[in-house]
């Protein structure tokens, strides 16, 4: 299962994996942690990494500084507040810090006019994708660190999980506001305009959308920011086009905001092929904070080692919830979990932001290998990893397998969605006493049922030699897996039309008939199956063409499950980037700066 799971990699990872097969024991933990400082220098100048010595502690002052990917020493910042991010990178690039890349430079020339148009609120926005690790937050926190200390300009930075907690919260307060008679008035437009009084420029990374309370907000949020002249920019994994794809009623609240997005911010792909994070993970000492396989005496030597005295504890995590940890420093910046403990509970990217932001270290035990059937096991770890990542908070694990074969199994997900599925599951539901379960279970089968097509012809097609075999085997391998529905059910569609009126007088109290016996209303006649059958294809007749009716069905759930899914696709293929990046000691010399730790710790 493992290799299958690691089938695919590059020759350069399973070099790497190689390569750090002896950090992997606890007996060696000391000489893995440690790395020479002029080789560390040396590589991550190579990568467009800057390795962060204690000295430059200070640039971090504000919390959204603190959570720059890409560290920028004071003395560069305060370069580029009069020049600008183009003529930072291009320093950068001269001094050896970075490597000078095509795709990068055009993304900060993009960036350079928005610098220069801020100021007098003449700039578009942008919203920038393309693949993991091709330099999208590195180009924005270098625009971030020109701009922050503008005079007369309120620039903020946040990760977009972040933001919506924060919009929730906004919105909370205003509905009791409402409830007291203080004010009135559209909830998420007022939250959107109290945030544009408060700020000029905002900076998101990670911009996705992933359910539909995300979806119906943005509209009313973003028209309200843009109304008020806030510029944003933006980066993503994925193109506005794709952003929730087969998601719930996308077809009713997506549009309208991508016509908005695009009317106010230049949408830019970064085609840049290369991973630097991977580059990174080859070319940097191991800080040796991955265990595999699972050994508990590797974290528990962490733990002594980071810790002097811990013990049980709690934690305030999202909307004044609580939440236990086994083992706590005395300090409270250091917890220790089980993956039971935070990945199988009903957590969520707000209480994983809650714990990253006051933990430094988070060491976790016994992180299995994750299949499609734990594909909500493996959401909340990505979710932890990404907030992890954004706070630069030390994560040291004890794993079944490297990050690839952990996650590994998920990454299809992304390439699965409807039209490959085919037409989804076919009626109204009422039929079925838990439709969200139906929805969800059925979606999973379809998606695992897919895979293993995929999979199944992959081997086939690479054991023919025939080329026309070849051929037949791929198109057979598209073809979507259900029937249109609407074929099947057409007859059935028909005699349910035929017999309308029929069905009407039936249920008819009044009329003609009533009024000649005296306006007394006559019982309804007992409802025969072949009444009901066609009462439940009308309703699904009818849902097919209402978009707002999809909530209600299986057919939805299903839709919307999918969705979900493919995300998940997506958060996976970041999360082993950023796993790749988090167990290099470049990083952890990050952290430790980030969080004013000294060497060692």
């Amino acid at each position: 299962a493992s290799m299958r799971a690691l089938r695919g990699s590059s020759t350069v990872i399973a070099a790497g994996l190689a390569k750090r097969a002896a950090v992997r024991r606890p007996d060696l933990l000391q000489g893995g942690a440690a790395a020479p400082a002029a080789a560390a220098t040396a590589r991550a100048g190579l990568l467009g990494l800057r390795p962060v010595s204690s000295s430059t502690a200070s640039a971090s002052s504000s919390s959204d500084a603190s959570k720059l990917k890409f560290h920028i020493g004071q003395d560069a910042a305060q370069f580029a507040q009069s020049k600008g991010p183009l003529v930072l990178f291009e320093q950068l690039v001269k001094s050896g810090q970075l490597r000078d890349d095509l795709e990068q430079r055009r993304v900060l020339e993009i960036l350079n006019a928005i610098y220069f148009g801020a100021p007098r609120r003449t700039a578009r926005g942008l919203y920038l994708y393309g693949s993991v690790g091709c330099g999208k937050s590195m180009s924005m926190d270098l625009f971030f660190a020109s701009l922050k200390d503008h005079r007369g300009l309120k620039v903020q930075r946040k990760h977009f999980h972040e933001f919506l907690y924060e919009v929730q919260r906004l919105l909370h307060q205003i509905k009791k506001e409402d409830e007291r008679g203080i004010a009135t008035g559209l909830g998420v437009e007022r939250a959107g305009e109290r945030i544009a009084d408060s700020v000029d420029v905002l900076c998101f990374d990670e911009f996705a959308v992933t359910t539909i309370q995300d979806c119906c907000i943005l509209l009313p949020l973003f028209n309200a920011l843009f109304r008020r002249g806030v510029t944003v920019i933006a980066t993503s994994n994925r193109a506005p086009e794709d952003l929730y794809t087969d998601g719930l009623n996308r077809q009713v609240y997506l549009p309208p905001f991508l016509d908005l997005l695009r009317a106010h911010c230049k949408v830019y792909k970064m085609q840049s092929q290369t991973d630097y994070r991977s580059v990174h993970y080859e070319n940097s000492p191991d800080a040796g904070v991955f265990c595999w396989p699972h050994d508990r005496g590797f974290t528990d030597q962490w733990l002594g080692r980071v810790a002097s005295q811990s013990g049980p504890g709690r934690m305030t995590v999202a909307y004044g919830r609580t939440l236990p940890v086994p083992q706590m420093s005395s300090c409270g910046k250091i917890a220790r979990f089980s993956f039971r403990d935070v990945c199988e509970q009903h957590l969520a990217a707000d209480d994983y932001n809650a714990i990253c932001s006051q933990c430094h270290t988070v060491v976790m035990d016994d992180v299995p290998c994750l299949t499609v059937d734990q594909h909500n096991e493996a959401r909340r770890l990505t979710l932890l990893i990404d907030c992890c990542y954004e706070h630069h908070t030390r994560l040291i694990c004890s794993m079944a397998g490297p990050p690839e074969a952990i996650l590994g199994s998920l990454t299809e997900l992304k390439d699965i969605g409807l039209r490959e599925l085919g037409g989804g599951i076919a009626g109204c539901g009422d039929g079925d006493s838990s439709p969200s379960s139906s929805g969800v279970l059925g979606a999973i089968s379809r998606i695992k049922t897919s895979i293993e097509d995929r999979r199944r012809a992959s081997l086939e097609q690479e054991e023919k030699e025939d080329a026309g075999l070849a051929k037949r085997a791929t198109s057979s391998q598209a073809a979507p897996l259900d029937h249109d529905t609407t074929g099947v059910l057409s007859s059935e569609i028909a005699r349910a039309r035929a017999h309308g009126e029929q069905d009407m007088a039936i249920w008819r109290q009044g009329g003609e008939s009533s009024s000649a016996q005296g306006d007394h209303l006559r019982s309804p006649p007992q409802v025969s199956k072949g009444w009901d059958d066609r009462r439940r294809i009308s309703s699904f007749t009818w849902e097919s063409t209402d978009p707002t009716s999809e909530q209600q069905s299986i057919k939805g759930v299903f839709a919307a499950a999918v969705a979900s899914l493919q995300e998940s696709g997506f958060a996976v293929d970041r999360a082993i980037s950023r796993l790749r990046e988090m167990q290099t000691a470049a990083f952890q010399d990050a952290h430790r700066v980030k969080h004013g730790l000294a060497q060692g710790s």
